[in-house]
């Protein structure tokens, strides 16, 4: 069992690679640590956590009241189930599943979200209400044998729903407006402000200057500037300077970028404090593109996710210990 859950859980990785390995690799290039800075770290966010933000311990309760809930359900129909007739190791591994998922929600389980690798970047401990869903639904209906007890759980939980949407999803952080607001700044170029945890890595956005212009001059150097395109993964502008000098971009610098100037690859600088783009220039007119590329961590995911397909296509075309085990 130990070696067949291995193999699945490394095939499962495989198929995700074309997401999972440039995500693993491209961490060096931002402040991934900030993910998990105070309000959003796993001890911050376990169930009827007190913090020092208000708006953050009304929402977790809410959360938390959802949650005791669904343990109170899974926790009677379990019982209920208890006498199933059917596979009895099948209960077992069901209520084995729900206990772990409810102690990695509660601050006894702390330890285990420091020590287990990668595990604090869930940061909300009370996402594992989505591994609880399984053997809550699967419990449900071995539990639950009546039809009307069975009905008056789904139209529980409906109601639910109802009410959450009703009550709480209106006065959400992001309302109409803002998202309004961020889509007109996306159509002028201002941009909008992204978490601190996917600047690039040394970077402080709260230094960043939001009304800068696309391309301005680091120096003394007199400068007539032109942009011709100023896309999500194209950038092309055109610079007449008095003297050689570094253009400042209104774009963080990040590996992928790929600079040219008058169609000779150039090597972009990184503004220290805020992460800009930095191009050197040489005096005169210079046309220069900016491209964004696939780098090779994406295309050998690509490649891996590739390969698992076809490894789990002879899986499931030659029977094996994996196949007959399923």
């Amino acid at each position: 069992v130990f070696w067949v859950g291995a193999g699945a859980v490394a095939l499962g990785a495989a198929l995700a690679g074309f997401y999972l390995f440039p995500a693993i690799y491209e961490q060096r290039w931002i402040n991934i640590a900030q993910a998990v800075s105070p309000g959003s770290r796993p001890l911050d966010n376990f169930l009827f956590v007190h913090t020092e933000d208000a708006d953050h311990d009304a929402f977790n309760r809410v959360i938390s009241w959802i949650v005791v809930a669904e343990i109170a359900i899974t926790v009677a129909v379990a019982g209920m189930a208890r006498k199933w007739r059917g596979n009895r190791r099948l209960w077992e591994l069901l209520v084995g599943w729900a206990a772990l998922c409810v102690t990695l929600m509660l601050p006894i389980s702390n330890l285990l979200w420091n020590v287990l690798p990668k595990l604090r970047f869930m940061q909300f401990p009370w996402r594992w209400t989505l591994c609880l869903g399984v053997p809550f639904t699967l419990l449900v209906v071995t539990g639950a044998r009546k039809w009307t007890l069975r009905i008056a759980l789904y139209l529980a939980a409906v109601c639910v729903l109802a009410f959450v949407w009703q009550h709480y999803q209106p006065p959400w952080w992001d309302t109409a407006a803002d998202l309004r607001e961020m889509r007109d700044n996306m159509a002028t170029g201002a941009g909008y402000e992204g978490t601190d945890e996917y600047t690039p890595a040394g970077a402080d956005p709260a230094v960043l200057d939001k009304e800068a212009r696309r391309v301005t001059v680091d120096g003394p150097a007199q400068a007539a500037i032109h942009v011709l395109e100023w896309g999500a993964e194209r950038r092309r502008f055109t610079v007449e300077l008095s003297a050689a000098d570094r253009v400042v971009l209104h774009l963080f610098n990040y590996p992928a970028w790929r600079v040219a100037v008058n169609g000779q690859p150039v090597q972009a600088q990184t503004h220290n404090g805020t992460g800009q783009m930095m191009i050197p220039l040489e005096a005169g007119s210079s046309r220069v593109q900016i491209t964004f590329v696939r780098t090779w961590d994406r295309i050998a995911g690509a490649w891996l996710s590739l390969a698992a397909i076809l490894a789990a296509l002879l899986i499931l075309k030659k029977p094996g210990p994996l196949r007959r085990t399923a």
